[in-house]
């Protein structure tokens, strides 16, 4: 019966609610630049980090919190969150106490993402061992941990990683103005994606995994996320390097798509779960991964890119 239901089309929505839930999410989304905003003019470090870790843990928090409905699932969700708060703990421990050997450097290192694929790798199969095996369940367990610590750390330390991205000695975060550019590009991308799909959208593009995309919203992201990338290569050009126009204008096409794969990539866990927001920690917006979803698709392609230009 369940599966019947999830699998009938969701009900329209009316125009007033729409425009209720876009308001909502514009609400949320200005609200959250606002503090980011703020950290970056502040130029404190400590602001930005915790703003930063607050997602990176609140994410991996509601994931393992996803798989609440297998009771025998429950050490292992355990193990992605503590592995993920030891993940955490070492990049505040040498950003925020120990700073003076971040220059020049990669941060976080690669070194402690190989370290957390490990631990939750080693740590699900010892679990494994406690008990009888329960056939491809077992497996799927294991799996879904290490999914878990893939996707809320090993995908958000590129996050961490723009906001480092060529860290000087004096460990000024240099990367603040990337990481706005990062955040505006994606956020710009998703929210004129909401916009077209809500007053123009009718050729569904993956019903059978989000049905109230459209290509209509497709082409609106692509919009929204040139306009972001307009308003900030011609106010803060000189904080951008190394983007340039030309860098700017040909990484938003692959951010807004990238994004979309992340956004639905987030709509296969939530439809495989049966649930419909991640948490309720955002208004109009749902929870952290319903925020951050598509951010941890667009950072490591954008960190990637940046690496390349600054060769």
């Amino acid at each position: 019966m369940r599966a019947l239901m999830d699998s009938l089309p969701a009900p329209p929505a009316s125009a007033a609610s729409k425009k209720k839930v876009f308001l909502t999410r514009l609400f949320s989304t200005l609200l959250l630049w606002s503090v980011m905003t703020f950290g970056i003019v502040s130029g404190n470090n400590a602001i930005v980090l915790a703003i930063t870790a607050f997602f990176g843990i609140g994410g991996a928090y509601e994931y393992q919190h996803l798989l609440a409905g297998d009771a025998k699932a429950r050490p292992f969700r355990f193990l992605v969150l503590f592995v993920a708060l030891g993940w955490w703990a070492v990049v505040l421990h040498h950003a925020l106490i120990a700073p003076a050997g971040l220059a020049g450097e990669m941060f976080p290192p690669m070194w402690l993402d190989v370290a957390a694929m490990c631990a939750v790798m080693f740590g699900a199969f010892t679990l494994v061992l406690r008990s009888a095996l329960d056939g491809e369940a077992t497996l799927r367990r294991v799996a879904t941990a290490i999914l878990g610590v893939a996707y809320t750390v090993v995908l958000f330390a590129f996050i961490v990683r723009v906001i480092f991205f060529r860290a000087g000695s004096s460990n000024e975060l240099s990367g603040l103005h990337l990481m706005l550019f990062l955040v505006m590009i994606t956020k710009f991308c998703d929210m004129g994606a909401y916009a077209f799909g809500v007053m123009w959208g009718k050729h569904k593009m993956i019903p059978h995994i989000s049905p109230a995309k459209s290509w209509e919203g497709f082409v609106g992201g692509f919009a929204g996320g040139f306009l972001g990338a307009a308003i900030l290569l011609s106010t803060i050009p000189q904080h951008l390097a190394p983007l340039t126009w030309t860098h700017g204008l040909i990484l938003v096409p692959i951010l807004c798509i990238v994004g979309v794969i992340g956004d639905l990539a987030e709509s296969v866990i939530k439809r495989c779960t049966h649930i419909k927001d991640t948490g309720h920690s955002l208004p109009g917006i749902g929870g952290i991964l319903d925020l951050t979803d598509s951010l941890l698709f667009t950072a490591p392609v954008f960190y990637l890119y940046l690496t390349m230009l600054a060769r």
